[in-house]
């Protein structure tokens, strides 16, 4: 039988690890989406912040069986609505936007696929590095997607550059290929 001090690591690890993957999912999501509404203060950005934790969270339940792709959009749209009526006065544009809300869920689950705490996602996370590889969405500017058509198409034509691959191992080629390419000073 484990001891008190053992379970009690055990939750102290889960916990880091918690916190270690939605903040790097927070980072890529926020890095360079230009998320934030200006002037929004550290305590509504933490308000935002905190509900799209929970709202991630609560979403991975969904996916401990895998989920459709259509489920997995729906997911994507109302975590982007759900968010933008929340905290309008936070976000730019008062708007959790389609491409953010993708890249968010898509990186979380990711990082749970990786560490085999969920089956694989349907998707990948959509971002420049990704896009650069979809032939008809090199010039897609993920920070600014808000349209649910728009992100169908992307992952059609995504579909045709992963050629039958699964989407999330697809793109974790084309991850392993640009960090190749940036240790070897091909790309900046």
């Amino acid at each position: 039988m484990p001891s008190v001090g053992l379970l009690l690591m055990k939750s102290e690890q889960q916990a880091f690890l918690a916190d270690v993957i939605f903040n790097i999912a927070l980072t890529g999501t926020v890095q360079r989406g230009k998320l934030y509404r200006e002037g929004s203060t550290e305590i509504q950005k933490r308000a935002f912040r905190s509900a799209l934790r929970n709202a991630l969270e609560n979403l991975v339940d969904r996916y401990g069986n895998g989920v459709s792709e259509e489920e997995h959009i729906a997911n994507i749209d109302a975590l982007a609505d759900t968010l933008s009526k929340r905290y309008p006065d936070s976000l730019k544009d008062g708007r959790f936007r389609i491409g953010s809300a993708q890249k968010a869920l898509n990186l979380y689950l990711k990082f749970l696929w990786c560490l085999d705490r969920i089956p694989m996602p349907p998707h990948c996370p959509f971002d420049a590095i990704v896009l650069s590889c979809v032939q008809g969405c090199e010039a897609v500017r993920w920070t600014r997607l808000d349209d649910l058509s728009e992100y169908r198409r992307i992952v059609d034509c995504a579909k045709v550059a992963a050629r039958g691959a699964p989407l999330a191992e697809w793109e974790l080629c084309v991850y392993s290929a640009a960090q190749s390419a940036r240790r070897s000073g091909k790309i900046a």
